[in-house]
């Protein structure tokens, strides 16, 4: 039974394409290569040596031929299986060592491993590459980085990294190119030893005559050709290494199991970045301002949500506002509230003569100053009918509210907030008691508000004082002026028939006004459901009792405070996606920074592409290496982007007052899109570099 070679070539050939030229480096070559040979290749610049090494290497494929390696034709293999056989059974040494920088030689001789279908432990693989190192003299140096090691040690460390997986053939590019004579023949020595005592087969690159001559065979091409083949001092080839046992778990990607080659992928991912701190840093940076922005502006914007559902929940759900709409006399309208058009006597009937209103209540409001000793503050003076602060959900902190007495009699008194109360007080006084001016009228304070905060717009709700309404129309705001003068004709407005057209005290000494007309009218549906209905029954109430014909505009408007909460809560909704959108620019900023930052890197680590790929790994694998750098880059300054994000919200909450809400929501979406935007900006450059051609990635200076 004949015994198969090694390597067989047949009329192999290869040609490349430059523009419009056809260059053959290789025509016609027939070679073979017994188990357990040490040939040497030698040839002048442009013989085509390296070509032959690159296809025996399984790194170029030919234009055509045959190419026999261990029996199975590998010219016609597609990629992945030809990267499954350079992890397994090639090991390649090259001139320039192509040793990865700032990594130890400890870490340089495990990387094939990562690519191999055999399943190892962390602990197994690591004493295989401690052993090859000793097996090459290095053991003491397993901690230093290339650059700690002389141009010799450099190329031992490459030859451990060649044999970690049992090779059945070494591949040796000009391994003594870049050495002095005498680390060339230690160099040599270990390529010879490693032939006769261990049985590797190796086939040495080489354009000189004495580092040839250490092989049992030299090759000699000239133009793509092999112009002779001669033997030297033939040596019976020793017995073939022990091939390892395989694991046939293998995972789709290089061969490596696939946590295995997850720990590669982000312990190379961790040291790309790592060589280059400041890029990186930089590179995250606009990942981080724009998760950051997006977190904080969103917070802001589900405050402001929030802060309308909580205003909304204090006023309670079944509450109507009725405004005035102001008429002149010429007829033509101003804006809603602008003038008074409505009386207490309206309030009164609207609870009277509608069954789906519970209960009503009026005010009067205007600004004006307060005093208290030597302190004084401009605030919101309301005056207000018994039930109003129980109708918008206005809490005593400290007193007693209104009562029916207090209106009755026009009692001098008042409840402050706390704005008013820090302002006049401090924090550390009783208020209750104390006399203060009210625009000059002089009331005791018998009440605390309890605090509201502000509203989504950053008005501040305890701000304000509250009077009793017939105080504040007879002894501290006077009257609220009607919308227009009443027509003596009209029976609605005049005096004997409008109780609201009496003449009241004026402690002011002004002339006798009209009194009874309020700014406002709060009502309160009997249910939820009865809001319609209330609705209904008000509009009616208030068309009759105004004398609104069908088809005029009345000059008032019923409005439900569901829908207004409702309206400012789409519009606090709207600002907020468009914050976030604003935000969301910086991310996909970022995003091109970070294809960007990748391209150059793609450009700068096109060796170690091809090393990568020389010793075993796929196109996949070198696409998932780049990804997995542009996701960490993404991530990582997505989450430090998060962190500061909900540490500016609270900030911002803190300083300016409004209100913010981190929603975990929010926390999820930008840490999801931060590693979208990783991916699909990364996706690009990792193609890219995946893409190279392992020989001339190898090649590249």
């Amino acid at each position: 039974m004949a015994v198969v070679p090694l390597i067989e070539v047949r009329d192999l050939r290869r040609t490349y394409h430059v523009g419009d030229i056809d260059i053959e480096a290789l025509r016609g070559v027939n070679l073979t290569i017994a188990r357990g040979e040490f040939i040497a290749i030698v040839g002048a610049s442009g013989s085509g040596k390296s070509t032959l090494m690159a296809i025996l290497g399984c790194l170029d494929k030919p234009t055509s031929g045959e190419y026999w390696f261990g029996g199975v034709d590998v010219a016609r293999l597609d990629e992945p299986s030809l990267a499954k056989i350079r992890s397994e059974r090639i090991g390649f040494v090259f001139q320039n060592f192509n040793l990865l920088g700032r990594t130890t030689a400890l870490e340089n001789v495990l990387l094939p491993l990562f690519y191999s279908s055999t399943d190892t432990g962390s602990a197994e693989r690591t004493a295989r590459a401690r052993a090859a190192l000793d097996r090459v003299g290095l053991g003491q140096r397993v901690g230093n980085t290339p650059a700690q090691l002389s141009g010799g040690q450099q190329q031992r460390v490459a030859i451990a990294r060649a044999l970690i997986n049992s090779p059945r053939v070494l591949l040796a590019d000009e391994p003594t190119g870049n050495l002095d004579t005498k680390t060339s023949v230690e160099i040599m020595n270990t390529l010879t030893a490693l032939n006769r005592d261990d049985g590797v087969t190796i086939v040495l690159v080489t354009h000189e005559p004495d580092i040839a001559a250490y092989a049992d065979r030299v090759v000699t091409m000239r133009d793509g050709e092999i112009v002779s083949d001669e033997a030297t001092h033939p040596h019976p080839p020793a017995a073939p290494p022990a091939q390892r046992a395989t694991s046939a778990q293998s995972s789709p990607l290089g061969g490596a199991s696939a946590v295995r080659f997850a720990t590669m992928v982000a312990s190379a991912a961790v040291q790309a970045i790592g060589r280059n701190k400041l890029r990186s840093a930089l590179t995250m940076l606009g990942i981080f301002i724009g998760v950051a922005a997006l977190i904080t502006m969103v917070a802001v914007g589900e405050g402001a949500n929030e802060a309308v559902k909580k205003q909304l929940q204090s006023l309670g759900t079944n509450l109507l506002v009725v405004q005035p709409g102001a008429t002149t006399t010429t007829g033509v309208r101003a804006g809603f509230g602008s003038a008074s058009s409505l009386t207490v006597d309206d309030a009164e009937a609207m609870k009277r003569d509608n069954p789906a209103v519970a209960d009503v209540s009026y005010v009067n409001r205007q600004t004006g100053q307060v005093q208290y000793a030597d302190k004084n503050w401009t605030t919101n003076i309301q005056g207000v009918s018994p039930d109003y602060p129980r109708m918008t959900n206005w809490e005593i902190a400290l007193g007693r509210g209104f009562t029916a007495q207090d209106e009755n009699s026009t009692a001098l008194v008042v409840i402050i907030g706390q704005t008013v109360y820090r302002e006049l007080f401090g924090m550390d006084q009783n208020p209750l008691g104390a006399t203060i001016l009210v625009k000059g009228a002089p009331l005791r304070v018998i009440g605390l508000l309890a605090p509201k905060g502000q509203t989504p717009w950053g008005q501040d709700q305890d701000d304000l004082v509250l009077i009793p309404f017939s105080t504040a129309e007879q002894k501290v705001l006077g009257v609220a002026a009607p919308t227009a003068p009443p027509a003596a004709s009209s029976s609605i407005y005049a005096s004997t028939a409008n109780p609201n057209y009496a003449e009241s005290p004026n402690p002011f000494g002004l002339s006798p006004r009209l009194t009874g007309y309020a700014r406002l009218i709060y009502v309160q549906a009997a249910s939820d459901n009865a809001v319609d209905p209330a609705i209904e029954q008000v509009t009616d109430t208030l068309n009759r009792r105004h004398h609104v014909k069908p088809g005029e505009t009345p000059d008032f408007s019923v409005r439900n405070l569901s829908e207004i909460a409702s309206a400012a809560e789409g519009s606090s909704r709207i600002m907020t996606l468009l914050l976030a959108a604003v935000a969301s620019i910086s991310l996909l900023v970022g995003g091109i920074g970070i294809m960007n930052i990748l391209l150059v890197s793609v450009t700068e680590r096109t060796r170690e592409i091809g090393l990568r790929m020389a010793i075993g790994a796929r196109r996949a694998d070198v696409l998932m290496q780049f990804l997995a750098e542009a996701i960490f880059l993404s991530v990582t300054g997505g989450l430090a982007g998060i962190i500061f994000g909900v540490g500016m919200s609270k900030v911002v909450s803190a300083i300016a007052g409004w209100p913010t809400v981190v929603s975990l929501l929010s926390i999820a979406g930008a840490f999801v899109f931060s590693a979208a935007v990783g991916i699909f900006f990364g996706y690009y450059p990792a193609r890219k570099g995946s893409q190279l051609d392992p020989i001339e990635a190898v090649r590249y200076e």
